[in-house]
């Protein structure tokens, strides 16, 4: 009986050392079933808190600097964690009329000042309905008499051939000794020229070319070749359209050209006056 009753004990005592684990091993298994959703809860909260507000506007979403800095304090972050690089884009941004937020950067504030640079100008090309029958005062400077400026008329006219069958029209120029030559623009490149002839140009001839950049006024090279020299640059030329208002002509460009040289020249005259005074004063001072 006393054999009996030491097993009986034995095995009690065997249970309920077996107990606690048991109870330690329940307590295991339900924190590891309860660790994923505490995990998902708390990722939900640090989701929502740091997800973008959408404006009520079109849309347009915005982060403001007061939810990420309440996050980090409920984390037990300091909110200066946040004033960073972030803030500063927040300030420097432009908030638009509906709430969001519009980021500005240096290459959109660069394109601003390049578009500011640009300047709309009306313009029209000249064609040659704009020089039939027109007649031009012309002024030459030849290069062996640079002091001297030797002045005559010529006249643009169209000549149709007789207007027979096959015949062709041609671009004459009649000048004021009698000389005859072409003229020709050409329109995509606006380029004039008009030569003058000597014997139907066995003798030589001589081409007055240049930009047709003005309705009024032209001007240009002059470059010719006779049977004694070769073609080179042999003066220069100014010519005017007669027959017209000259207040709707206005100034010609090279009188506009030289006042924008006696202006200058001016600015230029004046800021080296000023810089003297600077290095007088200075010299004085340090006497």
């Amino acid at each position: 009986m006393s054999r009996i009753r030491q097993t009986g004990s034995a095995s009690a005592a065997a249970a309920a050392a077996e107990t606690p684990c048991f109870v330690l091993l329940l307590l295991r298994v339900a924190a590891a079933a309860a660790l994923p959703l505490l995990v998902a809860v708390l990722s939900a909260e640090g989701a929502a808190a740091f997800s973008p507000s959408v404006s009520s506007g079109n849309g347009a979403l915005s982060t403001t600097k007061a939810s990420c800095r309440s996050v980090g304090g409920a984390a037990g972050i300091g909110s200066s964690l946040y004033s960073t690089a972030e803030d500063e884009k927040v300030e420097g941004s432009e908030s638009s009329a509906d709430g969001g937020v519009l980021a500005t950067t240096d290459e959109e504030d660069d394109d601003d000042e390049d578009e500011e640079e640009w300047v709309y100008e009306e313009y029209t090309d000249l064609t040659e309905p704009d020089f039939y029958n027109s007649e031009w005062k012309i002024g030459t400077v030849w290069n062996d008499r640079p002091n001297e400026i030797k002045e005559t008329w010529v006249r643009l006219i169209v000549d149709d051939g007789g207007g027979g069958p096959g015949a062709s029209s041609t671009n004459v120029a009649v000048w004021g000794d009698g000389a005859r030559g072409k003229w020709n623009i050409d329109v995509p490149s606006q380029f004039f020229s008009v030569s003058k002839e000597s014997f139907g140009g066995w003798l030589g001839k001589r081409i007055y070319a240049g930009n047709a950049d003005d309705y009024y006024y032209l001007q240009g090279t002059v470059r010719g070749w006779s049977p004694i020299a070769s073609a080179s640059v042999l003066g220069q030329w100014q010519m005017k359209r007669l027959g017209v208002d000259r207040d709707e002509a206005g100034v010609a460009p090279w009188f506009q050209e030289e006042e924008e040289d006696d202006s200058e020249e001016e600015e230029e005259n004046v800021q080296g006056s000023g810089a003297i005074e600077q290095v007088e004063a200075i010299k004085e001072g340090e006497q």
